[in-house]
């Protein structure tokens, strides 16, 4: 199982109304649902959280509860994803609900990005 990589107080300053990225490896089952997170992190800039997800994606593994699922690992994907928000007057992150999102799947060994 992969470990969450970090927090934005590892990798760079909060501020009240700062704009950060989300980046997170996911897990979906069947028709493209996702239903939970393996690892995440805050970053300063798209290209940082891009570059986070193609360099976790690609070796990033399925949580113990997939492999115990009764159809074992069927059906289920891994995918990275990377969004736009700020941070609130708690400095936690809000994800901007009209900002930009990108998601990244690896389809056969390569990332491939698409906005959404």
């Amino acid at each position: 199982m992969l470990v969450a990589m970090g927090t934005v107080r590892d990798l760079h300053p909060r501020q009240v109304g700062q704009t950060a990225w989300q980046a997170m490896i996911g897990v979906g089952i069947g028709d493209d649902e996702n239903v939970d997170c393996v690892a995440d992190a805050e970053l300063p800039s798209l290209a940082v959280a891009k570059a986070w997800v193609e360099k976790t994606l690609p070796t990033a593994g399925f949580p113990e509860w997939v492999h115990r699922r009764v159809h074992g690992t069927a059906g289920a994907f891994l995918f990275g994803s990377v969004s736009c928000g700020w941070y609130d007057t708690d400095l936690v992150f809000e994800p901007d609900p009209d900002g930009p999102v990108w998601d990244a799947d690896l389809v056969q060994g390569r990332l491939r990005w698409r906005r959404t």
